[in-house]
């Protein structure tokens, strides 16, 4: 009796002991998320950085994902899920879709060491979310033209956040200028604390471009008219002022505020409709020479531009 007793408990300690080694086991191993998971569940931290065992309160905003660009390396940061910029590398990744970096160590790959591209893309994403988490004010939030160095400079109050140089390709191999690098800015200030944007690059001796929403956007060709129009009475009724910033438009309500940016050099200039035409085939506005010198458009006439119609 005493003996089937002993092998009963025996039995039933072995058996617990069996549970809890499965249970340890499943709990301290964390499965490795594929590069298929939804971009905000990712959150960077830096190379190194020692984990937090406490729980997080907020949820990441900032992920990456690693690819291939034109036979190189590049890591792409998304900020809730919009693509903002891409670092490149000298090679091309050896596997694509790794995760750089994950706030458990989850989706960290097995390797000691991270390209130059992953170390700065891990760093600006894992201060993004650091920011986010802190509850920065995105107002402290600028953008710098470096005229030394030549190239753009985000900043998170003091801090130096990204720079923008021939490493940093923007969405869609958009053109490093002012308004590019107004856009990324205003994009971090809008999903850090949705602060309102900025009109203007600190640092910057070019046209002041305005930002604000876009109602509507098209493409076409664009020409310029000032000498022989000069004082004038324009379609609206008001003196045409060749070195305003003004445009002629067949369609457009009187007032409407379009920007216009050059497609061949990226410059931008912010313009207000108060004339009609042009009545030459094939053109979409007709210029100021104000409007026209500001996207240098002056020497060749005629170009291609975009029109984002803003109000």
């Amino acid at each position: 009796m005493k003996k089937t007793l002993y092998l009963g408990l025996t039995t039933t300690t072995l058996a617990v002991l069996g549970m809890l080694s499965s249970s340890r086991a499943t709990t301290t191993a964390p499965a490795i998320e594929s590069a298929s998971d939804t971009a905000s569940t990712v959150v960077a931290t830096k190379v190194g950085e020692r984990q937090s065992t406490a729980p997080r309160t907020t949820r990441a905003i900032a992920s990456l994902h690693r690819h291939q660009q034109q036979g190189r390396e590049a890591i792409t940061v998304y900020l809730r899920g919009i693509p903002v910029l891409t670092f490149l590398g000298q090679r091309a990744a050896t596997t694509e879709g790794v995760k750089v970096a994950a706030a458990n160590g989850a989706g960290m790959p097995e390797q000691t060491t991270l390209s130059e591209a992953a170390q700065q893309a891990t760093l600006f994403t894992a201060r993004l979310n650091q920011l986010h988490e802190q509850g920065f004010d995105a107002n402290l939030v600028r953008v710098r033209w470096d005229a030394q160095q030549q190239h753009y400079r985000i900043y998170a109050d003091q801090e130096p956040l990204l720079t923008l140089n021939n490493q940093v390709m923007l969405p869609k191999g958009a053109q490093r200028n002012d308004e590019n690098a107004l856009r990324i800015a205003n994009l971090i200030r809008r999903q850090l604390g949705n602060a309102p944007a900025l009109t203007s690059v600190e640092g910057s001796q070019n046209t002041v471009v305005a930002m604000g929403p876009i109602r509507m956007q098209f493409s076409g060709l664009a020409s310029w008219y000032g000498p022989g129009f000069h004082g004038a009475r324009t379609a609206n009724g008001e003196r045409f002022n060749q070195d305003a910033l003004t445009a002629a438009h067949r369609t457009l309500p009187f007032g409407t505020r379009v920007r216009v940016t050059n497609l061949q050099n990226g410059r931008s200039v912010v313009v207000r409709i108060n004339d009609r035409g042009p009545f030459t085939g094939g053109r979409e506005i007709d210029l100021s020479r104000g409007a026209a010198a500001a996207i240098g458009l002056i020497g060749a006439g005629v170009g291609p531009v975009r029109i984002d119609v803003l109000d």
